[in-house]
């Protein structure tokens, strides 16, 4: 970690901040072809825009599989399922931008912080009580259940987190993902 830029030896995602503020937080991620991809997933009050610069990306939404090459892009509206993989057989270079910005910067440089300590599973999912800690801050959730019985069970188990020591961000890594001065 550090100059801007934050990786996670789980997904294999290389994520450097291009532009943050509070209406877009803009970003370039690189990836590998074995790439663990993102479980499907929502953001509730945020579009999510994806533009392949390099490669290959197949994006998920609403149940919905489309490929992206090149010069190709999709924006994913709030509150919509979806998840995305590296498709191809190179690098896949990409931007991803996330309107408004919401705590998306806190996310990755935490996401990426408790996995380069190891604190992840091998698909590079953080405890499930660090995910009850976190999901109502960062406004992410899983595609199903539905949401309304996720931040049910994430508010009975907050406390019980709280007690066992995760909280939604470690000031350890804020501003990892930061931009070059």
């Amino acid at each position: 970690m550090g100059n801007g830029v934050v990786t996670n030896p789980f997904s294999k995602e290389r994520i450097a901040l291009l532009a943050a503020g509070p209406d877009v937080l803009r970003l370039e991620e690189q990836v590998p072809p074995e790439m663990v991809p993102p479980p499907n997933h929502v953001h509730r009050h945020q579009a999510e825009y994806f533009e392949v610069v390099e490669g290959r990306a197949t994006v998920v939404v609403a149940g919905v599989e489309q490929t992206l090459t090149a010069g190709q892009s999709v924006t994913i509206a709030a509150g919509t399922a979806h998840t995305w993989r590296n498709s191809g057989d190179a690098q896949l270079r990409m931007i991803t931008e996330f309107r408004p910005a919401g705590q998306m910067q806190s996310f990755f440089e935490t996401f990426c912080g408790l996995a380069s300590e190891g604190r992840c599973d091998d698909k590079g999912q953080p405890a499930f009580l660090q995910i009850a800690a976190s999901a109502a801050f960062w406004d992410i959730y899983l595609a199903g259940p539905p949401v309304l019985a996720q931040r049910a069970l994430f508010a009975l188990l907050g406390p019980i987190a709280w007690a066992r020591g995760y909280r939604p961000r470690y000031s350890r890594f804020n501003g990892t993902l930061a931009l070059p001065r």
